[in-house]
């Protein structure tokens, strides 16, 4: 089966059962019409805005993790960064290959080392996601009509500090230690990847690289959180930052499984975090999902596809580099 016709069952299925439970449902149309009344284009407007800022800052962030490879100017990792979050909101998480890819066309740095920063950067958003997430839980004031979901996680929340301390520390461990951990894995392809893994944190030999690399790190996830807690306003949700954090958390682990230029997870995440955690109605929830979605993916693309056009870039020779990505680099 092609991969066009899988998505295609996909989506039908999808459709089908969205279709039944709304249908078949006591849902009230009414509320969800009027959802999309009560909108404020002022707080969604700041909502874009940040998300821009939230690119360039991870283009700071990148430059910071290549600089052992090759020192690259920001602006073309601006535009590589925006053409990479548009392709993952085209493709899905296929498109996570769209940025290295770029880079090694564009800056002729090898494939695999490219790949290794990515990597590193997206353990970073990890331990990020799950830091602004044990903080807002520790924070946040749970009033007694929460969700019984959010009240175990609140009690969760010095565990899940104490993971993220613990990851930070077992990767400080791991870049210092990666030649003897490296002799006692058993298969060379995990071997080659535990070492370019490690290559891509070289950043923390150097106290001004970590330094920086944290910064910007979390500035960024400040920068993400404040996108989301604007979209909230913009859709009439009077949440505090803390709340706002865990509606982002659940868009984010959502966001690990989607469908290609339809979402999916991220509607899904955003629908379970406003239900589960805050018991906003079901037709209210569904609604805000569908326009942060829309205000969080449309202007990605068309930034991503208007810089794909400036560079004069085509399908096929991007198909090519996708077939032999590292013939580019020589």
């Amino acid at each position: 089966m092609s991969r066009k016709l899988l998505v295609l069952l996909i989506l039908s299925v999808v459709v089908v059962i969205v279709s039944y439970r709304l249908w078949g449902s006591d849902f009230d149309w009414r509320v969800f019409w009027q959802s999309f009344r009560a909108m404020h284009a002022g707080w969604l407007a700041a909502s874009i805005g940040i998300t821009a800022v939230s690119y360039i800052l991870r283009a700071m962030r990148w430059q910071v993790l290549l600089a052992h490879l090759k020192a690259v100017r920001l602006e073309p990792l601006i535009a590589t960064t925006v053409i990479g979050f548009g392709a993952i909101c085209v493709l899905g998480r296929a498109g996570e290959v769209a940025r290295p890819l770029w880079l090694t066309r564009r800056q002729k740095i090898p494939f695999s080392a490219s790949v290794a920063t990515i990597l590193v950067e997206r353990f970073l958003d990890f331990l990020m996601l799950i830091a602004a997430f044990a903080a807002a839980l520790a924070l946040l004031e749970v009033p007694a009509t929460a969700g019984p979901a959010l009240l175990m996680l609140k009690s969760a929340a010095r565990l899940i500090v104490a993971g993220s301390v613990v990851s930070i520390v077992g990767l400080v461990l791991f870049r210092s230690n990666v030649e003897r951990i490296v002799r006692y894995v058993p298969s060379k392809a995990l071997a080659r990847f535990a070492g370019e893994f490690a290559n891509g944190l070289s950043f923390i030999d150097s106290g001004r690289s970590l330094a920086l690399t944290l910064f910007h790190s979390v500035f960024l996830w400040i920068t993400i959180v404040l996108q989301f807690w604007f979209m909230l306003f913009g859709m009439h949700f009077n949440f505090s930052i803390e709340a706002a954090t865990l509606v982002m958390t659940g868009v984010a682990l959502g966001s690990l499984a989607t469908i290609p230029g339809v979402g999916g997870g991220f509607q899904a995440g955003f629908v379970f975090a406003m239900v589960t955690f805050f018991l906003v109605p079901v037709e209210q929830a569904i609604a805000a999902a569908l326009v942060a979605w829309v205000i969080s993916y449309v202007p990605t693309i068309v930034a991503g596809a208007v810089y794909v056009l400036i560079e004069g870039e085509t399908v096929r020779n991007l198909k090519g580099l996708l077939r032999n990505p590292e013939s580019q680099t020589v």
